[in-house]
């Protein structure tokens, strides 16, 4: 396997795990995530169950990238034909890397505001939120690599 073969079935593994957590996470143990989300002394607001309910569709995002990380590493181990151009590679990390940069980047104005100053804010700077936070930027670099690499390769 190639340097550009090898990291971009790196993005793709990486991606994988990654959103199969965020799946788990956010779709299976939703009061859990809705506890990070939620301040202590809000929770007895319907507002927690309301929340807890939504952050499913994270859930379901999650599995749905998941799902794409999953089918294109069977192509590659496969051998398959399908998405072996280095462009269509390329656009498939690019889709994946946006999924993971756009979760880093709508946190970003949360930790700007200072967090917890309004009750409707979490706390990105320590906790699970902070794991996510750096997880993503971490995962978007990971696939900015990859495109680079494959697309000088």
């Amino acid at each position: 396997m190639t340097i550009s073969g090898a990291l971009y079935a790196l993005a793709l593994i990486a991606g994988m795990l990654w959103f199969g957590m965020g799946f788990r996470y956010f779709g299976f143990q939703q009061h859990t995530a809705a506890r990070v989300l939620i301040p202590k002394e809000a929770r007895n607001s319907p507002l927690f169950e309301t929340t807890a309910a939504g952050v499913r569709f994270l859930g379901g995002f999650n599995a749905a990238f998941m799902l794409l990380c999953l089918i294109l590493l069977v192509l590659v181990f496969t051998n398959s034909v399908l998405f072996t151009a280095p462009m269509e590679r390329a656009l498939m990390v690019f889709v994946i890397g946006a999924a993971h940069f756009s979760q880093f980047a709508f946190n970003l104005p949360v930790l700007k505001a200072g967090e917890r100053k309004n009750i409707a804010l979490w706390s990105v700077r320590s906790g699970p939120m902070f794991f996510i936070f750096v997880m993503d930027i971490a995962q978007a670099a990971l696939c900015a690599l990859a495109i680079a690499v494959i697309l000088l390769s």
